[in-house]
């Protein structure tokens, strides 16, 4: 009996063990090393399930460096703060949050992405892999989302008209990593603002005009991992009554006033000489049991306000 309880005492050990989070100072120190300039990392986000088992970890899979962040999500695993509960606002969280930056200025950033071949999708709930906020009041500027018609730029409706532009289909997105390079200026005047977006070193975003909201967006910051939102549009589309386990990968993470901090000059000329002439906007629908090409709307990138 005795040998029976200290099996089961060290049983619990293990297990705790096991779930224990990964500190904020060693996913710090990973992202440190690849060189991240101007992304300097703040915290976890305080909405971070207090029960999850392995919300954010460093691992040795990587494309740049040694080591990346690796983000899971679990059924249940929702969590919450004095002046917001995503328990009971259909949500489920796995963020790094950043330090605030003042809008106006020009600013480049980039992240390798990698969403494994066996990734559950839980479209069509909103799963945001990064996003900007604009801050008091706290709005979103964009996200990058993971959709039933792949990776996707999101110019969301709190600040802007959403609209949601493909950028890699699913057939190319899962089991492959994913280069992201975004630069704007996060600028509210229709003659200043812009934002573009390369994918794999291919432009696929080239915004000119309003970038911010023109009162209420002076400072703005990023925070990236998974953000699923309306959870119950999944459950209620497929009949399901649990979350699937949901996991992605950042490496790279980097920012910089100019491309060539960023990148090296060669790789800034190949960008900087790239057009694009239409985009193709996926029409979301919050009850889409899979994509379809007649959820494809093909627009002249004049077109995008």
């Amino acid at each position: 009996m005795r040998n029976f309880l200290l099996f089961l005492i060290l049983g619990v050990f293990l297990t705790v063990e096991a779930f224990s989070i990964t500190k904020f100072s060693e996913v710090q120190k990973a992202l440190k090393e690849d060189n991240y300039g101007r992304a300097i990392p703040e915290m976890f986000s305080p909405l971070i399930s207090k029960k999850a088992t392995n919300p954010v970890s460093v691992s040795d899979f990587s494309i740049v460096g040694n080591k990346s962040i690796m983000f899971e999500l679990n059924n249940g695993e929702c969590g919450f703060e004095k002046k917001f509960s995503d328990c009971e606002n259909d949500r489920e969280r796995s963020e790094i949050l950043y330090k605030e930056y003042p809008s106006k200025n020009e600013v480049w950033y980039q992240f390798y992405i990698f969403l494994p071949k066996d990734y559950n999708s839980v479209a069509p709930s909103k799963m945001s892999l990064i996003q900007w906020k604009r801050l008091k009041p706290s709005k979103v500027l964009v996200m990058f989302q993971h959709t039933h018609a792949g990776l996707t730029f999101n110019r969301n409706g709190d600040t802007f008209e959403n609209s949601q532009l493909i950028l890699k289909s699913n057939e190319d997105l899962f089991g492959n990593w994913t280069q992201i390079i975004f630069n704007t200026n996060w600028h509210p005047e229709p003659k200043q603002g812009f934002m573009r977006v390369w994918i794999d070193g291919e432009l696929k975003v080239d915004f000119k005009g309003v970038s911010n909201d023109p009162i209420k967006g002076k400072k703005q910051s990023l925070r990236y991992g998974l953000y699923n939102s309306f959870i119950s549009r999944y459950k209620n589309t497929f009949g399901e009554t649990k979350m699937p386990k949901r996991v992605v990968f950042f490496d790279g993470i980097r920012s910089e006033k100019k491309c060539e901090k960023l990148l090296n000059k060669s790789e800034c000329k190949k960008l900087e000489v790239q057009n694009v002439e239409k985009y193709k906007i996926y029409k979301y629908k919050k009850h889409h049991k899979r994509f379809k090409s007649k959820h494809i709307l093909e627009i002249p990138k004049s077109f995008l306000k």
